[in-house]
């Protein structure tokens, strides 16, 4: 059995981290009801907006196929 991180090639981060970035996706902000963008992620999880566009990129690719 693979982790997640390995399903879709992100093995520099954990599975937590990853499934935390995607649910700022599946899940809109109650405070501002709206998603956040990639920066606002990046900066509630002290990492960059690339790294928050390459996972949810990603697991985008991987959902849809």
């Amino acid at each position: 059995m693979t982790t997640l991180g390995e399903d879709i090639g992100l093995t520099d981060y954990s599975d937590e981290f990853i499934k935390r970035i995607i649910n700022y996706r599946m899940y809109m902000d109650k405070e501002l009801n709206r998603y956040l963008s990639y920066e606002e992620i990046a900066e509630k999880e002290n990492c960059t907006a690339d790294v928050v566009r390459q996972i949810l990129t990603r697991t985008a690719i991987m959902w849809n196929h």
